[in-house]
């Protein structure tokens, strides 16, 4: 499960990433929505998955 670590950062970045910019820009407002939802659900699952995995892998 360690080998998706650096995936999962990469999710974390393109997440925060979207949000910004949905937030910053004038977009078009069906592309700023979606940025608005998809950039912290990103953010989101890819932290609670990091921190799963690290998790698991300090127990095991």
């Amino acid at each position: 499960m360690a080998r998706f670590l650096p995936a999962l950062m990469v999710v974390l970045i393109v997440g925060n990433l979207l949000t910004i910019l949905g937030l910053t820009t004038n977009l078009a407002p069906v592309i700023a929505r979606l940025f608005l939802i998809g950039g912290p659900t990103l953010t989101v699952l890819a932290a609670v998955s990091i921190v799963v995995i690290v998790l698991k892998t300090k127990r095991g």
